[in-house]
């Protein structure tokens, strides 16, 4: 069952922000596995455990934390120019979230502004967009090279807002992550929280809304019913 807060049951929402990876597309495996194979060549092995650290943060602090645990004869740029041209050879169709989409889609016949909010660098971004088939219903993308600060810090959530002209109390997110739920809360946004399938809740305790379904999207916040 989706969780509300009450006092967000009567806002009116002007504006949805997205994040992508893992909300509308299925490719959090994708990324481990062109990090973990970058890492390998490299002489470093990246195993599951050491990729969670990694989860939803930005391509910048990745190396960060990568450089840290490996001596790589590499840097930054590098780093994340290898990583997006493997990333986007690797895309292939099916990958995308149908449920999600199907809402993105419904919101767009709606007129509802909408735009994609990415800790990943803009090629992944636009590749990924591509992909999807949802280029020319987003407004803009933000991805994480056009931040100081990348999520959890509401610095991304916070400039799609004032980009687009919209209060961020009149703003919806969709995250996957814990880490982009964190974003949207403190960017003082409504959040929604829509991981894959047989996710528990603990740790996104502060979203408004936790989804297990399309069904369960927060339609009244757009002043429209779903129809069964």
């Amino acid at each position: 069952m989706g969780s509300t807060v009450a006092s967000s049951d009567r806002a009116v929402i002007e504006a949805v922000f997205w994040d992508i990876d893992g909300t509308l597309i299925d490719s959090e495996e994708l990324h481990y596995e062109v990090i973990a194979d970058w890492c390998r060549l490299r002489g470093y092995t990246l195993n599951k455990q050491d990729n969670e650290l990694l989860l939803g943060k930005s391509m910048a602090e990745k190396w960060q934390h990568l450089a840290k645990v490996h001596e790589f004869n590499s840097n930054l740029e590098s780093f994340c120019q290898e990583c997006a041209d493997i990333y986007c050879e690797a895309l292939q169709e099916g990958m995308a979230r149908s449920e999600s989409i199907a809402v993105f889609n419904k919101i767009a016949e709606l007129g509802i502004p909408q735009a994609c909010v990415s800790n990943g660098d803009m090629q992944v971004v636009e590749a990924n967009l591509a992909l999807l088939g949802l280029r020319e219903m987003v407004r803009f993308s933000i991805s994480g090279q056009d931040v100081v600060n990348g999520k959890p810090d509401p610095e991304p959530y916070l400039v799609a807002a004032e980009k687009l002209g919209v209060s961020p109390a009149r703003c919806l997110v969709v995250e996957d992550s814990i880490v982009g739920v964190s974003a949207a809360v403190k960017a003082g946004m409504t959040a929604v929280a829509w991981p894959e399938a047989g996710t528990s809740r603990t740790g996104y305790e502060a979203a408004q809304y936790f989804l297990c379904s399309r069904e369960q999207f927060p339609w009244k916040l757009l002043n429209y019913e779903l129809k069964s």
